[in-house]
């Protein structure tokens, strides 16, 4: 996403402050294009607390705060994007072994 151009940001209406989240859940969406229509911005895996603060629908540029959480007295904000190394494999639940074989011909 280009990082300088402001995107429309529509907080998730299920969350509210209060409410304890955790990496992975919906914090709001964004138009991306017509391919991404409802492009969902998550919370970033590993990290969790409560929310003390939603920043209301309107335009963002992908580096600005839209959720403030706090754990354990500190608060930490959450941008429509987040850094991930490549070498560092997503958090999963479970690793499914594969059944059929991948055929690329």
């Amino acid at each position: 996403m280009d990082q300088t151009k402001e995107w429309h940001f529509t907080p998730n209406p299920n969350l509210k402050i209060g409410d304890l989240i955790t990496g992975g859940d919906v914090l709001g969406f964004t138009y991306e294009n017509d391919l991404f229509s409802d492009h969902k911005i998550m919370c970033p895996p590993k990290t969790y607390g409560r929310i003390v603060e939603i920043m209301p629908k309107g335009n963002y540029v992908v580096s600005s705060p839209v959720v403030v959480v706090e754990f354990e007295g500190k608060k930490k904000d959450l941008a429509m994007s987040h850094y991930w190394p490549v070498r560092q494999a997503r958090p999963v639940a479970e690793k499914l072994a594969g059944k059929i074989p991948l055929l690329t011909g």
